[in-house]
């Protein structure tokens, strides 16, 4: 989980390929990432729910 400070929840490029790499160390390891959130101003943004995890 991390903030976006300008307030928009919506993930970055950097955001999405950071998130692959992470899953896929994550996984070498046999450990499983179950969601990314971004947080914004007043809401939020999930990789599960928007599919991109």
């Amino acid at each position: 989980m991390h903030n976006h400070p300008s307030g928009d929840p919506h993930p970055s490029r950097a955001d999405i390929e950071m998130t692959k790499q992470v899953v896929a160390a994550a996984g070498a390891l046999g450990i499983v990432v179950h969601d990314h959130l971004v947080i914004g101003r007043g809401t939020h943004a999930s990789f599960k729910s928007m599919g991109l995890l």
